[in-house]
């Protein structure tokens, strides 16, 4: 086993384990545990596909792109246009779901002793990344494999603190009216294909390990994210709030609490520049634009829908996950069968989609889309 094979699962890993980890315990309260684990293994099991078919498509192709500028190649401008617009606003909802997690957990960290506002901390965490971003320092693999590491610890930790405190009637099995709830917030959970690219570069001269390494990447994630739901539920309850480590600070009052909020800032930071830094090179790689511009649209625009008051955590990720990665999903499907036509070099990952497999997950997308855009009107 290589150390680039490691480090492009932890990067891997480090990108799904964001800041929708932190939002599912809310969000399952509602809906119960059995739709739990229905979602998060069924939209595991997809994610894992649009993963590969990303790697797909980057393997097939010569140049360097995202999603825009593959669908400009192997589709039309027009189609590019539309895809633009569908990766932004994911991109944007996932950037705008840091800046509002990422605050609450600086606030809760330093504001005992510096006191100042959380729209300050998200504030001081959005200049810290622009900054980042702004001299292109890229993400280290390496510092994904620590982090990693870490989130196991101190998930461990707090179920090792926590487990006196787990209650069975904490849990309940599922309420109907709830039921299709969870499928934005667990699809944008599992999403990590911004990191494809770099998996894909990181294994550039052990291509036959990128399809193993994609796999353990997304499904190492999802079941930690299932572990850690099942624990933060048991020691909550119905207390949980949509801040899920202040709703655990409540019952574990020591030193777990402040490693947690410090590994979800972390976690939060990691996975804030890798989506920052993805978003600028759609502007880059696929509109040509200079990259202090690219910057600037990357970072500024999220930043300014935050300064307006878009601040519900579960509303922008549930648009995210089921309207945008809905969207976003849609578009690979159909521009993997258009590249398996005429691809600009083999590529060692060739999946299996059939026109009845790209059907049935064409629906599947759009009625959760639907779902989505109902709830959110309603």
């Amino acid at each position: 086993m290589s150390k680039n094979y490691l480090l492009a699962i932890a990067t891997l890993m480090g990108t799904v384990i964001g800041v929708g980890l932190f939002a599912l315990p809310f969000v399952i309260n509602q809906a119960g545990i059995m739709p739990l684990f229905i979602y998060m293994i069924g939209l595991a099991i997809i994610q894992y596909f649009l993963h590969l078919l990303f790697a797909e498509a980057v393997l097939s192709t010569n140049d360097k792109h995202r999603l825009p500028g593959f669908v400009e190649k192997y589709i039309n401008k027009r189609s590019k246009k539309f895809a633009f617009l569908v990766e932004v606003i994911g991109a944007y909802g996932s950037i705008l779901a840091y800046l509002i997690v990422g605050g609450l957990f600086l606030h809760q960290l330093i504001n005992p002793y510096l006191g100042g506002s959380i729209f300050l901390y998200s504030t001081i965490l959005f200049a810290f990344v622009s900054l980042i971003a702004f001299f292109d320092i890229k993400m280290i693999a390496g510092v994904e494999l620590i982090l990693t590491a870490f989130l196991v610890v101190v998930i461990g930790l707090i179920a090792w603190r926590g487990f006196g405190h787990i209650q069975l009637a904490n849990y309940h099995l599922v309420d109907w009216r709830s039921i299709f709830l969870p499928y934005g917030p667990i699809f944008f959970a599992v999403s990590g294909g911004a990191a494809i690219p770099e998996v894909c570069r990181l294994l550039s001269f052990e291509k036959d390990k990128i399809k193993s390494a994609i796999g353990w990447g997304t499904f190492l994630a999802a079941g930690l994210m299932l572990f850690f739901v099942l624990v933060v539920l048991g020691i909550v309850g119905a207390e949980i709030s949509p801040d899920t480590l202040a709703s655990l600070g409540l019952i574990l009052n020591d030193g777990v609490i402040t490693l947690a909020l410090i590994f979800g800032l972390l976690a939060i930071i990691t996975s804030y520049i890798v989506i920052a830094q993805a978003t600028e090179e759609i502007f880059e790689w696929d509109f040509k634009l200079n990259n202090k511009l690219a910057w600037f649209l990357a970072g500024f625009v999220p930043y300014f829908l935050y300064l307006i008051g878009w601040t519900d955590l579960i509303r922008v990720i549930s648009f995210s996950g089921a309207v945008a990665g809905g969207l976003s999903g849609l578009i690979l499907i159909w521009l993997i069968l258009k590249i398996k036509v005429k691809p600009e070099k083999v590529s060692v990952i060739n999946n299996k989609l059939t026109k009845p497999l790209a059907y049935f997950l064409s629906l599947l997308f759009i009625l959760g889309m639907i779902y989505e855009i109902w709830a959110t009107i309603n």
